[in-house]
């Protein structure tokens, strides 16, 4: 009878102890996924600045040298040479340009990417496009430059005019207004109808340079960003219109009318964000969610960028996902505990009986 105490007595301690175990593992678990979730989200937040800040930068000293008080499209030609360096360090830029008051522009793109070479009809070996407008006392004439790596002109294109005016442009006219640079709300660029945000700034002379990036490149530096495989991340401003998603096909705008929109992100085909935009848009928190089996950690933050306009950032992981290996090891814990008990239960059975059975 006594065996069978003692044997109780030990299995209800090995389970006691298992259980605390699994407890504290767990309480542990919580304590470093928080943490880790902080540094990834602060993780995501500076590669964001990374993408906006060199090349408001370059802005900043484009707007201190000689291209904005150029007057012709011979003394611009010297100048390609600076916006081409911004594209090459900023890959994630669209294009780069200077507006005139007078009406004057001047743009510079990378050939790099079939789409633009089709688009623009360009020659085989271009790898950069300029695009200039000239406005002469209301004589407009437009240029398409064709330029190899070394900017030397392949082939210069005299165009139709288009209509195209920089001034009646959502980056010239937000960028007059102020003394710093700004950061436009998404909208369709002119020449190549995809939907992108400007970075912009105005010259002391009334000029303002402006870059592009498009929606499609902000969404794929975004993606990048993904630490585990259902992580979702998105940009969204404060009505809750995407402006960067990690999976563009799920970004791309929806015709309505004649009229172009970006999908707000509950649209998106997620459940979890249609979840999210029950509560509004414009949340800076912390929580967590259960939902289709799994526990979400979600933040939703303002993006405190410079000139950027009201955008915030959402990231959203899977808490068994953020902490695959720490769930691995306390599962691995608690079954070699109960292993242990139960190897040890016949051994401490027969050990009691021939005990019994000496006395």
């Amino acid at each position: 009878m006594s065996a069978l105490i003692t044997l109780a007595t030990l299995l209800l301690t090995a389970i006691a102890l298992t259980l605390f175990q699994y407890q504290q593992i767990s309480r542990v678990m919580l304590t470093t996924g928080d943490e880790l979730f902080e540094r990834l989200s602060l993780q995501v937040e500076t590669q964001l600045e990374n993408i906006y800040q060199p090349p408001g930068q370059a802005l900043n000293l484009l707007s201190l040298g000689a291209l904005t008080a150029t007057r012709t499209l011979a003394q611009r030609l010297p100048h390609l040479s600076s916006l081409a360096q911004i594209l090459t360090d900023n890959p994630q830029l669209n294009s780069v340009y200077s507006g005139w008051p007078d009406g004057d522009y001047l743009m510079l793109r990378p050939l790099d990417v079939s789409e633009n070479q089709h688009r623009f009809d360009a020659p085989p070996e271009a790898r950069w496009m300029a695009w200039h407008v000239q406005n002469t006392q209301g004589e407009r004439s437009v240029t398409y430059l064709f330029l190899d790596q070394q900017l030397g002109i392949m082939e210069a294109r005299m165009m139709s005019d288009d209509g195209f005016d920089p001034r009646q442009r959502p980056w010239y006219q937000e960028a007059s207004k102020v003394d710093g640079q700004i950061v436009t709300l998404p909208y369709v660029f002119f020449s190549t109808h995809e939907f992108g945000t400007t970075l912009a700034r105005r010259a002391a002379n009334g000029a303002v340079l402006g870059a592009d990036l498009t929606l499609s490149q902000l969404s794929e530096s975004l993606h990048a960003q993904r630490f585990t495989p259902s992580s979702q991340l998105l940009i969204y401003t404060g009505d809750g219109t995407v402006i960067a998603y990690q999976n563009v096909q799920r970004l791309l705008h929806t015709a309505q009318g004649t009229s172009l929109h970006l999908k707000r992100f509950n649209q998106l085909g997620s459940t979890l964000l249609a979840t999210l935009a029950m509560d509004g848009y414009r949340q800076e928190r912390r929580i967590t969610r259960e939902l289709e089996g799994r526990r979400w950690i979600i933040q939703q933050r303002r993006i405190g960028i410079r000139g950027t306009p009201d955008t915030y950032l959402a990231v959203m992981v899977p808490q068994d996902e953020l902490l695959t290996e720490a769930h691995r090891i306390r599962s691995e814990s608690v079954w070699l505990s109960l292993t242990i008990c139960l190897v040890l239960l016949p051994i401490l059975w027969f050990a009691g009986r021939f005990r019994h059975r000496s006395g």
